[in-house]
């Protein structure tokens, strides 16, 4: 036998261009659908899905990241990693990452609307594939550009979508309102709510849950109690100071909305001389050393954080691996269920 007729004719390697060419769209636009890097119609997404198929193509994946420049890298933005919350929802979602290969960058936007665009725009030049973000106002248009001018897979963490990625959120409304409503239900009538301001999603709906519960009670809402505040303990501790400064119109229950809340309102009751429960009952937000060690331990409303973790990297996985079938699908949303735990910092109102 000849050496030529031993040479079995070698099959062509099936490439972007031939999926291109049988679903009748452009190349990048099948590359759009393979890394999952942008959003894409249903109809193209089921048009290139096909084709891949029936040619069973797959993807090089050296030549992808060649050309892609992967860095297996993802990053995140939130407030402030210090937040114990923020803490065990990156540690969660971190170690998810790290199982498939990924890296977690992690940085403090301190709510600052230039450093969060500082920030997009030095992640967006090719040194993450991909983006968690809890972003300090989902209503302004310079972070939205940003934000969509990225071309990076996003996962939101407790904002709404808007269009632009996945997102994980927690039912904040009901938790606002089961606090409400407890509060009511032991006689209290004048109940004061601290929570971020409505310019992300946590403080839009627990302000929503708040009212809600008042009015199902029957109870007159006064805006003198509602108060928008930051993150900081320190401005926590000036806001509560001012709603306990008048013992005439002062509330007889506050509910703290905000992890680093919590510590102001705790010391502005002290200076007031205020006993928890006896003088001022109290609800606070997540199950932090603080929420459980305090004396009494405090009422509050908890969700499974660590499970927010793992479901936005997961997200993020679905976006960055085309095997896992969610590359250029629908933006997905995934709830979390949260619940109020009654502790011993609550009791009726002084006469």
């Amino acid at each position: 036998m000849s050496l030529q007729s031993s040479i079995m004719p070698v099959k062509n390697k099936v490439t972007i261009l031939d999926v291109a060419k049988l679903a009748g769209v452009s190349q990048g636009s099948v590359s759009r659908v393979v890394t999952g890097k942008n959003w894409v119609s249903e109809d193209l997404r089921e048009r290139v899905e096909a084709a891949v198929k029936q040619l069973g193509f797959r993807p090089n994946a050296n030549a992808q990241g060649l050309k892609s420049q992967r860095s297996r890298a993802v990053a995140a933005l939130v407030s402030d990693i210090s937040n114990p919350l923020h803490g065990r929802f990156l540690a969660s979602a971190e170690g998810v990452l790290s199982q498939a290969g990924y890296l977690l960058f992690v940085s403090s936007t301190h709510n600052l609307l230039d450093r969060e665009l500082d920030l997009l725009k030095g992640y967006s030049a090719g040194r993450v594939d991909g983006l968690i973000v809890a972003h300090s106002d989902e209503g302004n248009k310079s972070l939205s550009r940003a934000l969509k001018a990225s071309n990076l897979p996003i996962v939101f963490h407790d904002r709404d979508p808007h269009g632009i990625g996945d997102t994980v959120i927690c039912d904040h409304a009901k938790g606002a309102f089961d606090a409400t409503t407890y509060l009511a239900s032991l006689g209290h009538r004048r109940i004061a709510v601290m929570t971020p301001p409505a310019a992300i999603r946590p403080g839009r709906e627990r302000l929503l849950g708040y009212k809600e519960a008042l009015s199902a009670a029957k109870v007159r809402l006064d805006e003198r109690l509602v108060a928008t505040v930051d993150a900081s303990d320190e401005r926590a501790y000036e806001v509560a100071r001012t709603l306990l400064a008048s013992v005439r119109t002062r509330p007889s229950a506050i509910i703290c909305l905000g992890t680093r809340m919590l510590a102001g309102v705790l010391e502005a009751c002290a200076d007031a001389g205020l006993s928890i429960p006896r003088d001022i009952s109290l609800i606070g937000i997540g199950d932090t050393d603080l929420v459980r060690l305090h004396h009494p331990p405090i009422t509050t409303v908890r969700w499974d954080i660590e499970d927010c973790g793992r479901q936005a990297a997961d997200l993020m996985l679905d976006r960055l691996d085309p095997a896992r079938g969610a590359a250029g699908s629908k933006i997905q949303v995934r709830h979390a269920a949260v619940e109020l735990v009654t502790r011993g910092s609550c009791a009726p109102p002084r006469s």
